[in-house]
């Protein structure tokens, strides 16, 4: 990949506008994970249920900015761009394996707990949406890495 990719003015622009939406995603989506997680509050089990239930609701707004910020970076053939974009993919998927982590240490207890079943409805419900959305969102941001570190790769013999 060359460090700039030349592109009509349109698609350059265009590129460039996914970038900036990506990167207004990418910061409203780290503001509202910090603003979720701060001030821990680790060993309060309805907080730690919540909060982790809470974060994987939330990820697809920083989800799309990844995304969008990965695309626009190869793209343009910004390649230190998109190789910044595949760690910090590596970094939220590790960060999300923590947090299912978490949530399934302080799941079972807040499961016996709960007796009412009209209580715990809700909470099943949240514990299967979770679980699927931890299963997925990991594995698509790393795929996503490997996706943009592997476009970083390419070499100019203009095989693409």
């Amino acid at each position: 990949m060359s460090e700039r990719r030349t592109l009509p003015p349109r698609e350059a622009l265009l590129w460039r506008m996914f970038a900036a939406l990506g990167l207004a995603f990418l910061v409203i989506g780290l503001i509202n994970a910090a603003t979720l997680w701060l001030p821990l509050d680790l060993g309060e089990p309805e907080w730690e249920l919540g909060t982790s239930s809470t974060f994987f609701d939330t990820f697809p707004i920083l989800g799309l900015g990844i995304g969008f910020l990965a695309a626009s970076s190869v793209a343009l053939g910004r390649k230190w761009s998109a190789r910044s974009v595949a760690a910090t993919c590596i970094l939220v998927a590790v960060f999300m394996w923590l947090v299912l982590a978490l949530y399934a240490t302080v799941l079972p207890m807040v499961l016996r707990v709960v007796n009412n079943p009209i209580a715990l409805t809700p909470i099943k419900k949240a514990a299967a949406k979770t679980g699927v959305q931890a299963l997925i969102y990991p594995f698509a941001l790393l795929w996503l890495a490997g996706a943009a570190w592997r476009a970083t790769l390419r070499r100019r013999s203009g095989v693409s």
